[in-house]
């Protein structure tokens, strides 16, 4: 290919459509009409001598030479971005697109906050808010996402940095006529229970992580687990079980509904950090200053 013939303007629509891999999405991301991102995408593959996308039932399939240049574009447009921004950033002429992966805790309880912070200073932003998965690494690598937000320090790759930005502290959930609703539990004798419990992929997908603070050998698995918040809770209202949980998720609860126990641990394993996860290349970026500050504010104690 000649680049010196190529319309770079087909790159942002090309750029879109590796991402939403369905022209009616991507048309609804570039403000313009499915038939127009059809035209465009005919074009594409002409210029690039390449099928690119696979026709589907449900979207459309990545070929080989496209899924190089998902990888790849993405980089392209965030160092281009990067460069011509340079020290002026403003968060109020930010438009197009941010996407956030938060785990399945963080979004119940401070996903709705964090957005409207983002959005207080860059109106003209819109927000995509997604479960944290084990692909969020890569797609943050690539470019797919903004940043995320899970608990901290993550083994995932150095290309992407890790920075502490609050603290969890868990306690028990449990249906407010429980019996032991408003009691204190040492950790160690919290296995005595039966127990529900939040998938978190990347922390806790195979074992609960409570099982692994136990000094002796816990034999007695979770009653039940979900990559979701509402199937535990509707879980609990209806049995004995108890939901291991952060605090700030029992403040948004109906406390006619639900209570808590409190679970007491001198080295204190019941508390948990949250960090914030971006690509390395942007740590020095006014704009990731500005998100840092953001989600620090948002979820307190401010952490070193």
């Amino acid at each position: 290919m000649d680049i010196s013939k190529l319309d770079l303007n087909i790159l942002k629509t090309l750029l879109v459509l590796l991402q939403e891999k369905n022209t009616n999405k991507a048309a609804e991301r570039l403000n313009t009409s499915q038939p127009a991102v059809s035209r465009t995408l005919a074009k594409i593959r002409e210029e690039f001598d390449d099928p690119l996308f696979i026709r589907q039932s449900r979207g459309l399939k990545l070929s080989p030479k496209a899924e190089e240049l998902a990888i790849s574009l993405p980089k392209i447009f965030s160092d281009l971005q990067h460069t011509l921004q340079g020290d002026s950033f403003s968060p109020e002429q930010l438009t197009g697109q941010m996407k956030i992966a938060m785990n399945g805790f963080i979004i119940e309880t401070h996903g709705y906050q964090i957005c409207e912070a983002i959005n207080k200073d860059a109106p003209n932003l819109n927000i995509e808010l997604h479960n944290f998965s084990p692909k969020t690494a890569a797609e943050l690598i690539n470019g797919e996402f903004d940043f995320a937000i899970n608990y901290y320090p993550l083994d995932i790759s150095k290309e992407l940095r890790q920075v502490p930005i609050g603290l969890l502290t868990f306690i028990g959930i449990c249906r407010v006529d429980h019996p032991l609703a408003h009691q204190h539990i040492p950790l160690q004798d919290i296995y005595n229970y039966d127990l529900v419990g939040l998938i978190v992929p990347e922390f806790n997908l195979h074992t609960m992580l409570a099982q692994t603070f136990s000094t002796q050998e816990v034999t007695k698995h979770p009653n039940f687990r979900s990559q979701t918040v509402n199937p535990l809770l509707n879980y609990i209202e209806h049995r004995d079980s108890i939901f291991i949980a952060p605090k700030s998720l029992l403040e948004t609860l109906n406390n006619h509904k639900f209570s808590y126990v409190t679970i007491d641990d001198e080295q204190k394993r019941n508390q948990i950090k949250v960090g914030l996860f971006y690509n390395s290349k942007h740590m020095n970026s006014a704009k990731f200053k500005w998100i840092e500050k953001i989600v620090d504010n948002i979820l307190p104690p401010k952490m070193t």
